[in-house]
């Protein structure tokens, strides 16, 4: 903001229909003597969009006292009429035949016309009197968007006029006749157009951001030969293909072009763009680039002493002005222009007037006539009273002060704050207990329907507030009745209702809602206030019937008594004969069975899915601990749980893939369609060309390969629209199974949440789908990170992010996520961002990788011998067989993982020679990767024997087989199951423990790796 404010010499504001404010842009004022008057002098002219013309002469004028005054008069006003069409550029030149005076031409969207503005002096005391005339008008077939006008081709005394349609035909008029129309190549969008007298060119700049010279000569001459090969038709020769004389490329669109052509000095082309000024010869060599760091609106040059001075106007309603790249003066506006002018208004009977006076013009018509004065626009404060000093008073006073700002700053630190509109507005949210039937269109395929529940968003407002935006967040496959709402105005309390509902037939990852309001409070700035909830689980499962078996399992041990699933899950409405057994089935999707076990205070879930494991994880996890930290059921010990089953790294893997399949899949047909595309367009074009030629020939079968493209096209639009649907439902399922993944690491380390909140931070749940960055990419960056920093042996500043690219394959980002893992459960590597962890065992050496030697180099030798010796001295869950089995057989597990990969490499040779229209979830490589990581029998087990109802049991045999099964569970609770934490051979070896409480297990386990062996050499055969 400048100190000095431009001294006002004259100003008024021009109206429109019904007085209205009047709309102008940058073509919409002109500065000439356009009534031919002796002596000369500058008249202002200015348009709009209204159609209103108007001509003034600002002077100077005596008032009652005789002394010379300044401002508008009535009398100022030479002319004023309405032309009845939208008047977007106006210029003043010797338009027509015949006389050597000024005429106004005035551009209208689909016509020109040259008028005569005539002054006819009055016969009585009336004054003068001026007219408009029309001297000749042109229509277009185009729209026209602005003109340049010039001696075209060197003529001498006449001014030709050029006009350069929307869609980029060039037409040049020689004053009252036709000359040619030319189509400037590569045209999409307008742009400023101007004439370079001394080079005889017209300068234009293209959609591209390209400044570019064309040559009148070539202009003609190009139409010329079109005309000549159209009479003679000649269909094998062409005209002069049109190519620009020169092109520089510009750093954004341009807003207006100068062409100064002085009589004495070099010719300078001045191009404002939205970022810089650039300065160019006639020849296309840069003289000097001027960057702004404002946003220009327009701008004005005239030469001043061999130098260039530049008039830049902006939208803060300031005036700078630059000696070439030097600011030399800022002063205020009293509004932002949109075109500027610089005129010389003489003086009239004895009055001294203004010369070199600043002429602007704003978008709602105010014009002014300024100078720039050095009297700042500040207020003076007169000089204090001189008294006595009263040290005892002043003291108080700025105590007094003291606290005044001490209370008015308290709240500033609070300001950047998004939450602190709680004062102004309070956002509350409940949900419905009742479910309601989805009557709406949904892809759920459920015989019983899909259910909705309503959603009551109340917006108390303590004071009024204007424009508050509200928006309703939900995880996909929810879906909201209306997700965004705009209130005008909330003076007290306002409600929103809505529903939500399922409407994708995949497995949600969050049931979490997100209300998100914003406004501007009274003193102008933005508030940011956001409210969750959580939608029940009853929207997105529903009651089933167990069942026995399942490919994917989950044990949770705790230290309290196992809680009767009715007492559990109330909202179901369960029988309560059962209490140990509940099925749960998504709609449209798969099934969860829920089990518990009293004598082992166990709960194991199960499903086919492994993702549908997530949500029911997370619920029975909260349910826990909300009910065992009810104040009646405390018992001065704290809630407990832990993890007695292996991590399903696998299962993981096996998603990765599949997600990532499907996004390079994606890529593969987003690149054909950007090659049918682009061969559709040239075949358009080799049809324009034939169709524009007056002279029939055949297509060629081009109308045949342009309807083959097309459908084409529609194809592979159709392929990669079901294509990002099933990324969407892709990275769903990653979501959950990440989550299943770091909830189980979390409970199994009892990891603590700054931890937990670091290692999601790395391994990120969130898959976005949209992004060009995947979460492959991102994710094996964190990673790699994290294994460099945190748990290596390097420094988190000489760590170097790579280039988020998208990679070839999921090897490393599989490999790294491996030793991530088996540092946190095998080593118990903690996660300390602070102070990194630093290992002293000597590297592992790893010939297969040699750029990840660094990370590999960070895990210790301890590992890898823990994979080379039946007794894993690695700790697991107490009583777990299926973690001890998992250690004692890591030889067996090596050799079936090392087939497994040979199948998989096999299968995906075969996935690749499919057609790139087919998708597929990678299920052959999923299946070898799940029997791969098949594990020994389980800890809770239904019985292998006949059932009714085709896979379905019954309570009571649920009942039965846990009872069975529970004497093969050892009890968290009972200490004499416990190792002894002073014997050290316990300590050591917690297998060898487990072997002498149980010695029946040594031969189970026996028999079960013989026949592994025997299954691993069939599918090796």
């Amino acid at each position: 903001m400048s100190l000095f404010k431009a001294r006002d010499f004259w100003s008024t504001v021009v109206e429109g229909d019904a007085g209205n404010e009047e709309e102008c842009d940058t073509g919409c004022l002109v500065i000439a003597n356009i009534d031919n008057s002796s002596p000369s002098s500058d008249k202002v002219i200015v348009g709009g969009f209204s159609g209103h013309l108007r001509v003034f002469l600002p002077q100077s004028h005596r008032n009652e006292e005789g002394e010379e005054a300044y401002g508008f008069r009535p009398d100022h006003v030479l002319l004023e009429t309405t032309l009845n069409y939208p008047i977007i550029r106006l210029a003043a030149g010797r338009f027509v035949s015949g006389n050597d005076l000024l005429h106004l031409c005035v551009l209208h969207p689909d016509r020109m016309a040259v008028y005569t503005v005539s002054v006819t002096t009055g016969q009585t005391g009336h004054g003068h009197h001026s007219r408009l005339s029309v001297a000749y008008q042109h229509k277009f077939q185009r729209q026209a968007h602005s003109l340049t006008i010039g001696s075209f081709g060197g003529v001498k005394g006449k001014d030709y006029i050029a006009v350069l349609s929307l869609d980029g035909i060039l037409t040049v008029y020689e004053q009252e006749s036709y000359a040619f129309q030319s189509f400037l190549p590569g045209f999409l969008l307008p742009g400023p157009v101007a004439y370079v007298s001394k080079s005889d060119s017209i300068v234009t700049v293209a959609s591209d951001w390209c400044l570019q010279c064309f040559k009148y000569q070539v202009l003609a001459s190009a139409t010329e030969k079109d005309k000549e090969n159209t009479n003679n038709n000649n269909n094998n020769s062409k005209g002069k293909r049109l190519a620009p004389e020169w092109s520089r490329q510009l750093n954004g669109e341009a807003l207006d072009i100068i062409v100064l052509c002085p009589q004495e000095g070099p010719t300078n082309i001045l191009v404002l763009t939205f970022r810089a000024i650039y300065c160019y010869k006639e020849t296309g060599v840069l003289r000097f680039v001027k960057k702004l760091e404002f946003n220009p609106s327009c701008f004005m040059a005239f030469p001043v002493d061999n130098f260039i001075h530049i008039c830049v106007g902006t939208y803060t309603s300031t005036l700078l002005v630059y000696r070439e790249t030097e600011l030399k003066w800022a002063s205020q506006l009293p509004f932002p222009p949109v075109a500027l002018a610089r005129s010389d208004f003489t003086a009239y009977r004895f009055l001294r007037g203004i010369k070199g006076a600043a002429v602007s013009l704003g978008d709602a018509g105010q014009i002014q006539v300024s100078y720039l004065g050095t009297d700042p626009s500040l207020f003076v404060a007169p000089p204090a009273e001189t008294r006595e000093i009263n040290y005892d008073q002043t003291d108080k006073e700025l105590a007094q002060l003291h606290r005044i700002i001490k209370a008015s700053t308290k709240d500033t630190g609070t300001l950047v704050g998004m939450n602190r509109g709680d004062n102004d507005l309070l956002v509350t949210g409940s949900i419905g207990t009742q479910l309601e039937r989805w009557l709406g269109t949904t892809k759920v395929q459920d015989p019983e329907g899909v259910p909705a529940v309503p959603v009551v968003v109340r917006l108390t407002a303590h004071i009024p507030l204007n424009c508050v935006r509200v928006n309703i967040c939900v995880e996909k496959p929810l879906a909201v009745t209306q997700d965004t709402f705009v209130l005008r105005t909330i003076c007290d309390t306002s409600q929103i209702m809505v529903k939500i509902y399922l409407a994708e037939s995949y497995i949600p990852t969050s049931l979490k809602v997100a209300i998100i309001a914003s406004y501007i409070n009274q003193s102008g700035a933005p508030r940011v206030i956001t409210a969750s909830m959580e939608v029940p689980l009853r929207l997105v499962v529903k009651p089933s019937a167990p069942t026995k078996e399942a490919d994917h399992k989950i044990t949770i041990a705790t230290n309290k008594a196992a809680v009767n699933l009715p007492e559990l899950f109330p909202d179901f409405g369960l029988d309560g004969n059962v209490t140990t057994a509940l099925g749960l089935q998504y709609y449209g999707g798969p099934e969860v069975t829920i089990l518990s076990s009293r004598t082992t205070n166990r709960y194991r879930l199960q499903s086919d899915s492994l993702a549908a494991l997530w949500l029911i994880l997370s619920e029975v996890t909260q349910r826990l601990r909300s009910y065992w930290g009810h104040s009646s059921r405390k018992d001065g010990e704290e809630l407990e749980l832990g993890v007695a089953s292996a991590v399903p790294v696998h299962e993981l893997f096996s998603e990765i893939d599949a997600h990532f399949m499907r996004r390079k899949k994606l890529h593969e047909l987003q690149a054909q369609l950007v090659q049918r595309a682009t061969q559709f367009r040239a075949v358009q074009r080799r049809l324009l060309t034939k169709f524009k030629d007056k002279t029939p020939t055949p297509l060629t079968n081009l109308d045949n390969l342009l309807e083959g493209t097309y459908k084409q096209i529609l194809q592979i639009t159709d392929v990669i629209n079901e294509n990002v649907r099933g990324l969407e439902e892709d990275g769903c399922i990653l979501s959950c199974v990440i989550q299943v993944i770091l909830e189980l690491v979390r409970l199994q380390t009892k990891m603590a949440d700054q931890e937990f909140s670091l290692l999601t931070a790395a391994v990120s749940p969130i898959v976005h789908s949209s992004m060009d960055q995947g979460w492959e990419e991102t994710t094996d960056a964190s990673v790699t990170f994290l294994l460099k920093t945190v748990l290596g042996r390097g420094s988190r500043d000489a760590a170097i992010s790579p280039e988020l690219m998208m990679p070839n394959d999921t090897i490393k980002l599989k490999k790294h996520l491996g030793i991530l893992l088996e540092k946190i459960l095998k080593v118990g590597a903690k996660l300390n961002i602070n102070t990194p962890t630093t290992n002293n065992t000597e590297p592992m050496e790893d010939p297969h990788s040699g750029e990840d030697d660094e990370i590999v180099a960070s895990v210790p030798t301890e590992s890898v011998a823990q994979h080379e010796t039946d007794h894993d001295p690695t700790s697991v869950p107490l009583g777990s067989r299926l973690g001890e089995d998992r250690a004692r057989s890591a030889r067996i597990r090596s050799a079936r993982l090392m087939s497994a990969r040979r199948i998989t490499e096999q299968r995906s040779e075969d996935d690749d020679a499919e057609s790139p229209y087919t998708t597929d979830r990678g299920q052959g490589s999923k299946q070898v990767l799940e029997s791969a990581s098949e594990e020994p029998e389980n800890l809770i087990n239904f019985e292998d024997e006949e059932e009714p109802g085709e896979g379905e049991s019954s309570p009571q045999d649920i009942e039965d087989t846990l009872a069975d099964e529970e004497g093969a569970l050892p009890d968290p609770s009972n200490d004499n199951e416990l190792p002894d934490p002073g014997n050290e051979d316990a300590t050591s070896n917690p297998g060898d423990e487990d072997a002498k409480s149980n010695p029946g297990d040594d031969d189970a386990l026996q028999t079960e790796v013989k026949g592994t062996e025997e299954e691993d050499q069939e599918s090796e055969t």
